[in-house]
């Protein structure tokens, strides 16, 4: 039986020690770490507002996209995990205690969904990765619609995030490239206000394919 994160145990876990303790040990360490194994190219960062809710969706080729993104993003982030990880012992604690939350795939997570409102709500970021799973050719899968509905309903911008390489971080050689671009924000205020159908969801999740696609292609 997975047992659900609430909104409780961030509230507290932000102002934890453990917490606080993660951030230093990501900026100060980790960081520093995959820099020296990996030349780590980071462009668009700027684009991260420095207040106020968005939402990051990214491209998702390995265990190490998150890892990134926690180390260069200088703004509280929490992750949607598919649930399965918060089984794994000690992995599942460090996850919750870094603003995780598990969301069950191929259904209908209505905590899930109820957590990505209220982080939105409270003018944070959410992380997303579309696909829904790692992509083991590099290849974009299908992205499903819920990044641009969260936006949509929160009216808050989307970050577009193309990752590239993490899987060559180790332990397959050593200095690999490493990339994150980080592209414009996408406002779908357009659609705000209306009654959005399947339709004009897919136009909004295609847009945002399309553009992480480009930031792939180095077309910023």
């Amino acid at each position: 039986m997975i047992k659900l994160a609430s909104r409780d145990l961030f509230a507290r876990s932000s102002k934890s020690m453990f917490y606080r303790f993660m951030l230093g040990v990501a900026h100060w360490l980790v960081f520093p770490f995959l820099r020296l194994f990996n030349r780590v190219e980071i462009t668009g960062i700027d684009h991260i507002p420095e207040q106020g809710a968005f939402v990051l969706a990214a491209n998702h080729l390995s265990f190490w996209d998150p890892v990134y993104l926690f180390c260069c993003v200088h703004r509280k982030l929490n992750f949607m995990a598919k649930a399965e990880l918060f089984q794994v012992p000690v992995v599942g604690w460090v996850i919750a205690h870094v603003h995780g939350f598990p969301v069950r795939r191929n259904t209908i997570d209505r905590n899930a969904l109820k957590i990505s409102a209220e982080v939105l709500a409270q003018g944070e970021a959410l992380v997303l990765f579309p696909e829904g799973t790692r992509s083991r050719s590099g290849e974009l899968l299908p992205f499903y619609d819920g990044a641009v509905l969260f936006a949509q309903r929160s009216k808050a911008v989307v970050i577009p995030v193309a990752i590239i390489n993490t899987p060559k971080s180790f332990p397959a050689g050593f200095r690999q490239k490493v990339l994150l671009r980080f592209g414009e924000p996408i406002d779908f205020s357009d659609y705000q206000g209306k009654k959005v159908n399947s339709t004009m969801l897919h136009q909004m999740t295609d847009q945002l394919r399309c553009r992480i696609k480009q930031l792939q292609e180095g077309n910023s």
